[in-house]
């Protein structure tokens, strides 16, 4: 509507809509009087308080695709299609880390638990799990390349958090971690009370971060956080002594300590860690397609094979964790 049109049609009131240029009607009439007539006192209302919103589970995804199609024969129009049209699956992986993504310095190419599931899903999709092309990638770099779409995905021990499902979207669970401390026998450290005064390394912007500032406020110790970019500097620091303890996920830091056995973990239940696969927001049918290969996977014993494949080093094998659906 436009207002400065019509303000003179307010000294006009009988022959034109009141707020508008229309012909005179019946309606126009009616606006008119309505206009004339005091305007009614609205009903004295108590302000409700804001509802708080519902507590979020980072762990819950989207419900599996079911049945799946065959491999390479993706429904035309979805994310799996194009995936399929570009010929293989692009994922972002670690390099660094023993046990989940590494590149083997013998024969160049990466490795572990991670790889072996990314393999699993381009199977899914082309019938062919080797029909991957690996990006190896450091710990900040994983998530924007998940939000810019330069991978398909990442599967690179990326923990689920309800601040990362504002950006990403995510898988259901495909394995469960703890947060724990890594340390030299010798450095008098046995839990995050002895922190105090000492230098501990995180990766900058993991969830290990969060969790030890939030711990050590919590229990007000005075320590320096030593932030580092790439998982396996702070292994580096630890041997050089510009850092006291690492904390980290339990798996990476069992490949840190099968790579320095006079370390020693200590105290795993500092946090839960829940890793995911990431994958860029709005490729829903993606998520729900991804989800029933890990369904099948967690049913047909693959999980479990890749389990005690890499990650004897842990203990006995565990189970798979159970999904959570939010749908």
């Amino acid at each position: 509507m436009n207002r400065r049109r019509c303000v003179g049609a307010a000294l006009f009131l009988a022959g034109l809509l009141l707020g508008g240029c229309a012909t005179p009607s019946h309606r126009a009439t009616d606006a008119v009087s309505d206009a004339l007539e005091p305007m009614p006192v609205p009903p004295t209302t108590t302000t409700q308080p804001a509802r708080s919103a519902p507590p979020c589970d980072p762990t819950a995804s989207f419900r599996p695709m079911d049945p799946l199609p065959a491999p390479g024969q993706m429904p035309a129009g979805s994310t799996m299609a194009a995936i399929q049209r570009q010929g293989h699956l692009v994922v972002g992986v670690d390099q660094t880390t023993l046990l989940f993504g590494y590149r083997d310095p013998r024969t160049g190419e990466i490795q572990g638990f991670d790889i072996d599931v990314a393999h699993e899903i381009a199977r899914a999709i082309f019938g062919d799990p080797n029909a991957i092309e690996l990006h190896a990638l450091n710990s900040t770099d994983r998530l924007p390349a998940v939000e810019n779409e330069t991978v398909d995905m990442v599967v690179s021990q990326v923990s689920m958090t309800c601040a990362r499902w504002q950006d990403l979207d995510f898988s259901s669970v495909y394995y469960l971690a703890h947060q724990a401390l890594l340390v030299k026998p010798d450095s008098g450290i046995a839990g995050i009370p002895d922190l105090e005064g000492k230098t501990v390394c995180v990766t900058k912007g993991s969830t290990s971060e969060d969790n030890i500032k939030a711990l050590l406020k919590q229990e007000n110790i005075n320590a320096e956080i030593d932030e580092v970019g790439s998982r396996a500097d702070c292994l580096v620091h630890l041997q050089e002594g510009t850092a006291d303890a690492i904390t980290s996920d339990d798996t990476i830091l069992a490949g840190f300590h099968l790579q320095d056995p006079l370390t020693q973990i200590l105290d795993k239940s500092l946090h839960d860690e829940p890793y995911a696969i990431a994958i860029p927001q709005g490729d829903e049918d993606f998520v729900r397609f991804v989800n029933g290969v890990l369904d099948e996977m967690r049913s047909d014993g693959r999980w479990q094979a890749i389990d005690e494949k890499w990650l004897s080093e842990l203990g006995p094998a565990q189970s798979p964790p159970a999904p959570t659906y939010k749908d």
